[in-house]
């Protein structure tokens, strides 16, 4: 579930950082704030994010449910300017890591304009074709709805696609977020806000939690170039392009098909997303296993008993 709520996290910023002249320089961070949230739709609980200057973290609860398993996730996470931090806080482990962006954001600025161009155009296609993958429009046009209030403040939404995000107009932090990915419905909702600095504690490691170094990044400067490059590569776009083509004559192939099928109602396409939810992958296998094996011992009698009939015709025989 951790990947998908990152996923979704995802969704809802794509469109602001794609629009930033350099789309990995970290934002300044306004002023310091703690807001409290809750989380609707498909994935229930509660979440606390707090900012001051150059320093974020997050803390949530979740519990949702996907292919027929409800799981429950409980996630501690520290953005600083130099190190990203992340944890879960049931099992007690954590990961420590480089924070890439400064560096992804320095190697950008060292690329020419054309292949800065170039950058923006991929993460603009990768965007696209991750949406359609999943179902879903991350990188629609962008569409202001004006401004709305949650939790006493604030805040000035945003449509791009299904997705609305309303940002607090005093500080660098989401009041309510709502969207849909692949049948699941995801809604955070700020309710209570409180400005000013947020007391020290609240950027402390977490008790009983033991990090560990992640991954093998010994040079960060060395990866974020080879990162950045690589997005700006001609090669990328070459191969979103034959990626593309793919997808539209497979799209153009089973244009025909789908128009002689009637379309699904809204009910219907209700009815498959729930069915989907508590669609169990482990009882199917269990169950799958359960008939083989019957299926096995039926033919085993049917196959013992032919063996008895042979074996009776040829005493008669005798």
């Amino acid at each position: 579930m951790r990947a998908l709520v990152a996923f979704l996290s995802l969704a809802a910023c794509a469109t602001p950082v794609l629009a930033q002249q350099n789309p990995f320089k970290m934002q300044k961070k306004g002023k310091p704030v703690s807001v409290s949230y809750t989380y609707a739709g498909d994935m229930s609980g509660t979440g606390e994010d707090a900012v001051s200057g150059d320093r974020s973290v997050s803390r949530s609860h979740l519990t949702g449910k996907f292919f027929g398993k409800t799981s429950t996730t409980d996630t501690w996470t520290l953005l600083t300017p130099d190190t990203l931090y992340s944890a879960d806080l049931t099992r007690k482990t954590g990961t420590r890591s480089p924070n890439m962006l400064p560096h992804m954001a320095k190697a950008y600025d060292d690329l020419s304009k054309d292949d800065k161009q170039r950058l923006h155009q991929n993460m603009q296609d990768m965007a696209n074709m991750l949406g359609q993958a999943f179902g879903t429009s991350i990188m629609g046009a962008e569409k202001k709805e004006g401004t709305r209030t949650y939790a006493g403040q604030t805040c000035e939404e945003v449509k791009f696609g299904n997705w609305t995000v309303c940002s607090m107009t005093s500080a660098p932090v989401p009041l309510h977020v709502q969207g849909s990915m692949f049948c699941v419905d995801f809604e955070q909702t700020a309710t209570a806000v409180t400005l000013g600095e947020p007391p020290a504690s609240a950027f402390d490691p977490p008790a009983g939690v033991t990090f560990r170094e992640e991954g093998a990044v010994e040079n960060p400067d060395s990866t974020a170039r080879g990162f950045v490059l690589y997005l700006a590569s001609k090669e990328l776009s070459d191969s979103l392009a034959a990626a593309r083509q793919k997808m539209q004559e497979q799209q153009a192939s089973s244009a025909q098909g789908q128009q002689e099928q009637p379309q699904m109602t809204e009910e219907q396409r209700q009815q498959a997303c729930d069915a989907l939810k508590n669609f169990s992958l482990s009882k199917m296998m269990s169950d799958a296993a359960k008939q083989a094996f019957h299926n096995l011992m039926e033919q085993e009698k049917e196959e013992a008993k032919a063996r008895a009939a042979n074996k009776v015709k040829g005493l008669i025989k005798k």
